[in-house]
């Protein structure tokens, strides 16, 4: 039996449950708009021409979801076994760290932490930068950093306090590692009992991790009530114009009416950063 099956990476299956109107904005005309497949299971999407959300329906349960981040998804991307499929935007670009070999978890966590070192910690402080004066006296917040190298450079950059939100299980090993960074909790939800607190954000980081959540437009909520008062909300996320990334990683794929209604929800100001051709959506939410 090959060693993959008896970690038992690919014998996962979601439970579900339907949904009766949009999540976002609770329009009930779902228009069906495409179907992927994965480990034997079908994964369909439905649009809202209402708002312009595009989602799974059914989905996965929230505990579906969260057992899945913390058992399986960084487990099997470093072992190169994850769902992969080629062909869902144009002018797609493949990467040096994209290849079609499996690696022991000891290179794929190596592998993984250059790319996003590569891809993510530029983009994302620049960013911040234009938004927010980032100091010694700055708390970040990363939800769903993987390997923490955006907030290890943040901290070491800027002397900000670096925390993080993570569910994966091998994943917090290498979190853990990391004295400057602060391990807050497992889930995006845990943002509800956080907002609560003393404790407040200059910045909280969505990067590549909203869109992998149940309820993020909640998420959003909490995320806004963790902040300071002149904080700011980084979401960068597969951008449905040119990026259509269904996937059983992604219950939803955002668009920037989409995001621009979420705006209006949560009564905060929305602004774009990216492109209308780029493939990933960039975005800040502020107060208004």
């Amino acid at each position: 039996m090959p060693k993959i099956k008896k970690e038992g990476l690919l014998d996962f299956s979601f439970d579900w449950e339907g949904l009766r109107e949009c999540p976002l904005c609770s329009s009930k005309i779902m228009i069906p708009n495409g179907k992927e497949e994965w480990l034997s299971m079908q994964f369909w999407y439905v649009m809202c021409p209402s708002c312009g959300l595009k989602y799974m329906n059914p989905r996965p349960t929230q505990e579906s979801y969260q057992k899945f981040y913390k058992d399986y998804f960084w487990q099997q991307k470093v072992r190169n076994i994850g769902f992969r499929k080629e062909g869902q935007m144009w002018g797609i670009k493949k990467y040096k760290w994209d290849n079609e070999k499996k690696w022991d978890p000891k290179k794929g966590v190596e592998n993984k932490m250059e790319k996003l070192k590569a891809l993510r910690i530029d983009v994302i402080t620049k960013a911040l930068e234009r938004k927010i004066n980032i100091t010694k006296e700055s708390n970040v917040l990363e939800v769903g950093c993987g390997f923490p190298v955006t907030l290890d450079a943040i901290n070491k950059k800027y002397g900000a306090s670096s925390y993080a939100i993570e569910p994966s299980k091998e994943a917090q090993e290498t979190i853990k590692k990391f004295e400057n960074i602060t391990l807050l909790g497992s889930y995006g939800e845990e943002l509800e009992k956080i907002g609560k607190g003393a404790l407040k954000f200059d910045a909280v980081i969505f990067s590549h991790s909203l869109e992998n959540t149940s309820i993020p437009f909640d998420i959003m909520k909490y995320a806004k009530n963790a902040l300071k008062k002149n904080g700011v909300i980084y979401v960068q996320c597969a951008n449905l114009q040119t990026f259509d990334q269904m996937n059983p990683y992604h219950p939803y794929i955002f668009s920037e009416s989409a995001f621009s209604f979420l705006a209006k929800k949560l009564g905060m100001r929305y602004e774009r950063i990216s492109d209308t051709i780029d493939r990933m959506l960039t975005s800040f939410f502020t107060f208004s």
